[in-house]
């Protein structure tokens, strides 16, 4: 690959996230003509164009989407490959490499990185976020030691090597607590407020169906497919929402409170690895750490135990 082509896959990815030349002109030092004629010269070279021209806009199509996902991973192939130089002369190259998507990577995997990397300070490890889309498009060769991802996801080029089960919490605004204690029961939140985590996954009609249940009924007034941007929006009294008890410690503070509700309600994710490889030592120690994460998380009321 040469320069060139680095940074017109560069700029293609650029407009893709952000859906403006002129944002990535600004973002990246050049200028809109500029970038204009790396994507132009890229799609020529490819054979295909990669976005719409919607009314002197640029609308990604069905092929830059599905090359996307091609380029992200050449281009940060390319970028790792100083780092990893890097790592193999220093006899650092079996270092562990994690991907995961975003839920998990801001509240699970921070906490068993820092006891990780506490008892290894020269095998620095990688995490990587990864759309769920973007999980299941992986395979051997993207060369990730362990991927997590919500269970029950699949990725069919990838084995199943644990389960990690756990309960989730509710997150609500302090004046919404009238009783002491870790737990909350469902039917106290009868006609509250609610983000919702999704319709389409199975996180959120676990959620429904444990209300089912209580015979509680809630109102959703918005919904997203972030934990954090859920959490950020109990913080601004727009309602109560479901966390997994990693992410609800990243958020717990004054004015959320966080509690386990009863009944509780169960949810999981799945770690993978490459099939027919033998998980490495390193995988193998940060699948310990993180099993004793999930157990202590399980053993607390609220999720401060891992702070």
């Amino acid at each position: 690959m040469t320069l060139q082509n680095l940074k017109a896959l560069k700029s293609f990815i650029a407009v893709a996230d952000c859906g403006s030349v002129t944002e990535v002109a600004n973002r990246m030092a050049l200028t809109q003509s500029g970038v204009s004629r790396q994507i132009a010269a890229l799609e020529t070279e490819l054979g295909f164009a990669l976005f719409d021209r919607v009314r002197g806009r640029l609308a990604i199509n069905r092929r830059g989407v599905a090359f996307l996902s091609e380029a992200r991973r050449t281009v940060d192939a390319v970028e790792l490959l100083p780092r990893s130089a890097r790592a193999i002369a220093s006899d650092a190259f079996d270092r562990i490499r994690i991907a995961a998507t975003s839920s998990i990577i801001h509240g699970l995997l921070p906490p068993v990185l820092a006891r990780y990397v506490a008892g290894r300070p020269g095998l620095p490890p990688s995490m990587t976020m990864r759309s769920l889309t973007e999980i299941a498009e992986l395979d051997p060769q993207d060369r990730f030691d362990l991927v997590f991802a919500p269970l029950p996801i699949r990725l069919p080029r990838l084995e199943l090597v644990e389960t990690l089960s756990f309960d989730l919490r509710v997150a609500v605004t302090a004046d919404m607590i009238h009783e002491d204690g870790p737990d909350i029961d469902l039917r106290t939140l009868q006609g509250k407020r609610f983000v919702s985590l999704d319709p389409f996954a199975t996180y959120q009609e676990s959620i429904e169906r444990a209300f089912a249940d209580a015979q509680t009924t809630v109102s959703y007034v918005c919904e997203t497919s972030s934990q954090l941007a859920a959490a950020r929006l109990v913080a601004l009294g727009v309602g109560c929402a479901f966390l997994d008890p990693f992410v609800a410690d990243t958020v717990a503070r004054t004015g959320i409170a966080i509690r386990r509700p009863s009944p509780k309600i169960e949810h999981a994710y799945g770690v993978y690895a490459p099939p027919s490889t033998a998980i490495t030592a390193e995988a193998r120690t940060f699948l310990v750490l993180t099993r004793a994460a999930v157990e202590e998380a399980n053993a607390c009321g609220n999720s401060s135990a891992l702070s």
